[in-house]
């Protein structure tokens, strides 16, 4: 069934066959097809950035009990281009609750711009908001925007503003991992290059402020600690991000040899964000990283925590196989 856990040895056969993956992360179908009287079946579109939203009650689950449900919003990396410039940029996906697997909804919102490869969204801790952030897209995109999203308790999503991508520490590149902490009331902006090609990255962490009317401020100053992943070989060093409420920052690490793979990941506690210093909070790395999940066979994009705390969720971009959603059979740090 969709609903069983992602387990630390995950085999990488898991998305070696394309019936695998759509038995695993739920499946749309199209009666648009060639052969009369049967159904095509196609997997969801990847899942480049996640963010928790609710937890649904009262669902029938297979065996007649009420089920909760987690609902999330994902983000798909879609290019401002003649292919891909008509497709959804959100949807929302939920959580199996029979057979079926996941429920996906792709929503059209009218953004204020054309969002060109989103690679991940950073939900503002308690709140119905989250940064929806364009990656750079290696340098063909000059001017990435970083949109804020806020959505009603009908899980309506609108576009509230938008501002360019602040001046960062390092050169803007390509930057697949964002999320916001909240320390003494204060929100910190926290992202970390996909850093291609090398396997050290470097988190970085600046001042926040959202206004009520939809206003984005940035720091001016930042905070940075180096973060090396250990496994997979070959592998980008961030590609997904969240923080829970005591400050643990979780990251993931994906290799991507193409678009059929195969792929590998590895999901870390790599740092903390803890009172002081100069902004009122700083990040401290954890040395060595801790490696909480080896997803082989997968390329993990997206990391979720369900209301800054576990259980936590990953999404996959598995390109041509498509996206996947996957809870993580781990324990809390410290449990």
């Amino acid at each position: 069934m969709g609903r069983r856990l992602l387990a630390r040895g995950l085999s990488s056969a898991v998305v070696g066959l394309n019936l695998l993956v759509l038995a695993a992360c739920g499946v749309e179908r199209s009666t648009d097809v060639s052969s009369p009287g049967r159904d095509r079946v196609r997997a969801p579109r990847e899942f480049s950035g996640i963010a928790w939203l609710a937890t649904e009650r009262g669902f029938t689950g297979p065996r007649g009990d009420a089920e909760p449900r987690e609902v999330f919003l994902v983000c798909h990396d879609a290019r401002d281009n003649d292919a891909e410039r008509d497709l959804p940029r959100l949807a929302i996906v939920r959580t199996p609750v029979d057979p079926d697997g996941i429920a996906v909804e792709e929503l059209r919102v009218d953004f204020p711009s054309l969002p060109n490869d989103l690679e991940s969204i950073a939900r503002l801790p308690g709140r119905n908001e989250a940064l929806l952030v364009e990656s750079a897209a290696d340098g063909s995109d000059p001017d990435p925007t970083i949109y804020l999203a806020r959505w009603n308790r009908s899980l309506h999503i609108e576009i509230a503003g938008s501002v360019p991508w602040p001046r960062t520490p390092e050169p803007l590149t390509n930057v697949e991992a964002t999320a916001v902490a909240t320390v003494g009331g204060q929100d910190y902006f926290v992202y970390a290059e996909r850093a291609q090609g090398s396997d050290t990255t470097r988190i970085n962490m600046t001042r926040l402020t959202v206004s009520g009317r939809g206003e984005i401020t940035f720091g001016g100053k930042w905070v940075s600690v180096s973060f090396t992943a250990p496994e997979p070989p070959g592998a980008r060093p961030a590609s997904g991000l969240d923080i829970d409420t005591k400050g643990n920052l979780y990251l993931s690490s994906a290799y991507d040899p193409g678009d059929l793979g195969p792929f590998d990941s590895a999901v870390y506690r790599a740092a903390t964000v803890q009172r002081g210093g100069p902004l009122g909070a700083r990040l401290l790395p954890v040395e060595p990283p801790q490696m909480l999940a080896r997803s082989s066979g997968l390329k993990v994009e997206g990391v979720a925590l369900v209301s800054g705390s576990f259980p936590i969720f990953i999404s996959d971009d598995d390109e041509d196989y498509g996206g996947l959603l996957r809870q993580l059979r781990v324990t809390e740090p410290g449990d």
